[in-house]
């Protein structure tokens, strides 16, 4: 791995399978690019999902790297670019990416009918980001050649919101010009729509300083869970990408049926999804 300086930040492409590799990568320089930050390519060799020594990894990598540099189509820079192999257990890797190599964004790919024990399995996604103090995209499909995240969306609800969900969501309007998209429920109960008018205004507030803007739309509670509704309105309006935050506080509904995310995380309309999960050091980029 090449020599960082304590300043940089990054972009990182979790290569859990390198048979996997392709939407990582295209959504790992969509984001580098957006944010003017360097990509580091990542792989962990944890004997639980990889047989690849340090060694073998890191020749893979490097030759990815190679390719990569050799598009003259994606334009990216030597300097810009990196790879790393690491050994050690998946989670706790993850967990320190932050500080071990100053990550912003951890993206990470997740297939379907992947095997529970896999990595790229929902549930290997779900718990080894548990602890993750970063953003981290899951994605399940390459973004298109001629395509770029153009409109975003987020929920935003009557609970307690997540004041880093915000700062993130301002980033894609800030840094790469996309729309950004508020979804809501129309709430006819008094005491919910003011704690829900409280986290708009908050929300509202941080734009306008920023001086962006977002567009709001009330959509339809035809599921539980309103990250779901939130997909299918994304679907049907074209949208590239979902901001939500992970369960933090699971109560008897969560145990029962299960925490949205593991319904979300793998969704028919195959819309990537960025992670939040909600902590008080969550890592969130400086600018």
């Amino acid at each position: 791995m090449t020599k960082k300086e304590k300043k940089d930040q990054f972009i990182i492409a979790y290569i859990a399978d390198f048979n996997h590799s392709d939407a990582v990568l295209s959504y790992s320089i969509q984001m580098a690019q957006m944010l003017q930050k360097g990509l580091i390519l990542m792989h962990i060799c944890d004997q639980r999902y990889s047989s690849l020594t340090p060694d073998e990894a890191e020749s893979r990598l490097k030759a990815i790297r190679q390719q990569l540099l050799d598009n003259s189509r994606l334009q990216l820079q030597p300097s810009n670019l990196t790879y790393a192999a690491l050994k050690g257990d998946t989670r706790q890797v993850l967990t320190a990416l932050p500080q071990l190599l100053n990550a912003v964004t951890i993206v990470a790919a997740v297939v379907p009918h992947a095997r529970r024990r896999s990595p790229l399995s929902r549930h290997a996604i779900m718990h080894n980001f548990a602890d993750c103090k970063t953003a981290f995209l899951v994605v399940q499909k390459p973004l298109a050649d001629s395509a770029h995240i153009k409109d975003v969306a987020m929920t935003v609800d009557f609970k307690k919101e997540s004041k880093d969900k915000f700062i993130w969501s301002s980033y894609f309007p800030r840094f790469g010009n996309c729309r950004m998209h508020v979804l809501h429920y129309d709430y006819r109960d008094q005491f919910l729509h003011a704690k829900w008018q409280a986290n708009m205004t908050q929300l509202t507030k941080l734009y306008d300083d920023l001086d962006i803007s977002f567009e709001q739309h009330s959509i339809q509670s035809k599921s539980t869970f309103q990250d779901i509704n939130a997909l299918r309105f994304a679907h049907a309006n074209d949208y590239d990408l979902l901001i939500a935050v992970t369960t933090k506080e699971k109560d008897g509904f969560e145990f029962f049926f299960g925490v949205q995310e593991l319904r979300t995380i793998v969704n028919r309309e195959q819309i990537p999804i960025l992670f939040l999960n909600p902590r008080e050091d969550l890592y969130v980029l400086c600018d």
